[in-house]
């Protein structure tokens, strides 16, 4: 799996334009994926300065392109220093052997929140996989973003 976007970063402005970035999934020739997910997370942003008490994803709103309509769709971002446990997670898609796509995704910040750097941190989750799995089985590949947000 990997992450990208134009210029590396993901540089947002309070209450300004989203930041379009992508996530190519690729499956080796080991085995089929029968629900796979691709889950965004976020640490609190602590530095700098905010307008108040935080919203809810610290004033971030995540969305994914709908290829089949050209829709944009929001997508849970979890904020917390912990990581969720890949059996918490439902839905997902199959992946094939030998299998890739990429799909669009777009951040911005909302006119009010903290401001300061933080990374996207990007899971491939198999929600299919067993509550002991471990970390690596039930998670395949991570990726990460760059965020930082300032006040216009």
């Amino acid at each position: 799996m990997s992450a990208s976007t134009a210029g590396g970063a993901l540089n947002v402005v309070r209450g300004g334009a989203a930041r379009e970035f992508t996530v190519t999934v690729r499956n080796g020739n080991i085995r089929v994926y029968g629900q796979v997910l691709v889950v965004f997370q976020m640490e609190i942003m602590v530095e700098g300065v905010s307008d108040g008490p935080a919203p809810p994803q610290n004033g971030f709103v995540l969305e994914r392109r709908d290829p089949a309509t050209g829709a944009w769709r929001t997508v849970e971002l979890r904020v917390a220093n912990d990581v969720q446990p890949h059996w918490l997670f439902t839905g997902g898609t199959p992946l094939a052997r030998d299998a890739a796509r990429t799909e669009r995704y777009r951040i911005r910040a909302g006119a009010t929140g903290p401001v300061g750097f933080t990374p996207l941190m990007i899971r491939l989750i198999d929600t299919g996989a067993p509550q002991n799995a471990s970390y690596e089985q039930g998670g395949p590949a991570r990726s990460s973003l760059p965020v930082s947000a300032r006040h216009g």
